[in-house]
Order: structure tokens, then sequence, then C-alpha cells
């Protein structure tokens, strides 16, 4: 009887756990909380701004204080100002022309540039290739908050 019995467990065992792809083996593997995100440049050869568009956001990060997007631009992201949203913005590649307020500025891979909540910006790209810039907003962005100026 107990050879029988190993024989069902073995057979079930078979049928429903080894074969069965969505079945658990062990515990589940824990969520990702690594504070590494991997490399910028490896996401833009992944995921590159496509020829006919001119703008793309791709999420980097996020937590309950802040969110990070790394940014493409082809052209240009006209003015616009996020009444809730504190943003920094780091050019990683490209140059171009960023207004702030008041400031136009021309900008270059390494610059920072803090743009308080209710500030207006805008960037245009003076490169052939798309401009790219990692932006931090605080709060966490939700796409929502983008005011347009222009």
């Amino acid at each position: 009887m107990k050879s029988s019995l190993r024989f069902i467990l073995l057979a079930v065992w078979v049928s429903f756990g080894a074969r069965n792809p969505s079945a658990q083996v062990g515990p589940p593997a824990p969520a990702d909380t690594s504070a590494f995100r991997g490399s910028v440049f490896e996401i833009l050869q992944q995921k590159p701004l496509p020829y006919e568009e001119n703008f793309s956001s791709l999420p980097v990060g996020r937590d309950s204080t802040q969110s990070v997007n790394l940014v493409q631009i082809r052209q240009k992201l006209g003015r616009h100002y996020h009444a809730e949203h504190d943003e920094i913005i780091y050019i990683i590649s490209g140059r171009g022309i960023m207004t702030v307020g008041s400031e136009i500025r021309p900008i270059q891979p390494g610059d920072v540039v803090v743009v308080p909540r209710r500030t207006a910006h805008g960037i245009e790209n003076r490169a052939p290739e798309p401009l790219v810039a990692l932006s931090v907003m605080s709060p966490p962005f939700d796409g929502k908050d983008r005011i347009l100026v222009e």
C-alpha cells in the first residue's frame, strides 16, 4: 500500500508540479530593492527615441519622495511648468538652449539645472542627435502636472 501511495504522490508531482511552469518552487523571489538602476547608456541602446518622435520619458526609479526619468528630446520641449513638482535636470548628452523663468542659457553635458515648482521652463535641442537628460522630480511625477505656457 505504501508503494502505491508513493507512486500516486510522484504522479501528482510530475503532473502538476514538475510540468507546470507557474508552480512555485521555494519561496517567492524578493522584490528588486537594489539602489543601483543600471546604465543610462544601456537604457538608451535598448529604447532609443524613434526618429518620428520628438520626446520620450523613460522611468528609471521611483519611491515615495521622488521619481527619476531618462528624457530624450529631438527638437524642442515647449515652455511649461509644474504646479506641484520641483525638478532637477542633469544633461547627459547633446547641446541646446534652456529657458528657466526669465533666464536663457546654453546647456551641455554635465550641466545641472534646478527648476522650482511653478517656474516656466523649456528646452531647445541644437544638436543633430536627441538631447538626453536625467529628470528628478519631487514629489514623484504622475505625468499630469505639466501646464503648457506657449
